[in-house]
């Protein structure tokens, strides 16, 4: 697998952006409630601070598994990932439907991380909301998005496929899942652009 550093500037860069947004207003909400009181600020601070803390929990947990060690190896299964990915495009506000067929074994290594990595594709190219699908068989793991204006971008599909070196923190993510696809020999295919679709091979 062939990382540029800065390739891994731009990666970390949008792991860390996506991270700012819930860990600051859980941090507003505190000094609200430090220099206020909670009985003064209200429920609707508290709220604020639980519910941002939550959405940063779950960026973290689906970063660890989809970009980090946690999904590297061949010790997590899907019905371990189904959790993780549905609160993660829930706090984005997307719509999960994840199907995943009973019995499967645990997939091999890698498949996981490019599972999630290509839902994360699907999720970007949703800019005004809609709904992330995930189904998986034995045969066939199937990923989709649906929504206003679905659409991969010319520039998406050569990062995924290793032709574009990523140039901004928004074609970082599918050039970091094509690179992940190719060091663990996964199978994978664009079904199409508008709206997105992709085909992964667990075996």
């Amino acid at each position: 697998m062939s990382i540029s550093p800065r390739h891994l500037d731009l990666l970390l860069s949008r792991l860390f952006h996506d991270l700012i947004g819930p860990a600051s207003a859980a941090r507003n909400g505190l000094e609200l409630v430090r220099e206020f009181g909670a009985d003064d600020v209200g429920a609707e601070a508290m709220d604020l601070v639980a519910s941002s803390v939550d959405q940063a929990a779950a960026r973290l947990t689906f970063f660890r598994m989809a970009f980090g060690g946690a999904g590297s190896g061949g010790g997590i299964g899907f019905l371990d990932a189904r959790p993780v990915l549905a609160d993660y495009l829930s706090h984005r506000k997307l719509e999960p439907r994840i199907a995943i067929a009973d019995g499967l074994a645990k997939p091999r290594a890698g498949v996981i991380k490019v599972m999630l990595g290509l839902a994360v594709v699907a999720a970007e190219s949703l800019p005004r909301g809609g709904m992330v699908s995930v189904s998986v068989t034995a045969e066939e793991i199937r990923i989709g998005a649906e929504g206003n204006d679905a659409t991969l971008s010319d520039k998406t599909l050569q990062a995924l496929s290793g032709a574009l070196e990523p140039e901004d923190e928004v074609l970082v993510l599918p050039a970091t899942v094509g690179e992940t696809a190719r060091r663990f020999d996964i199978d994978y295919s664009v079904t199409a652009t508008t709206p997105p679709g992709f085909a992964v091979r667990p075996d």
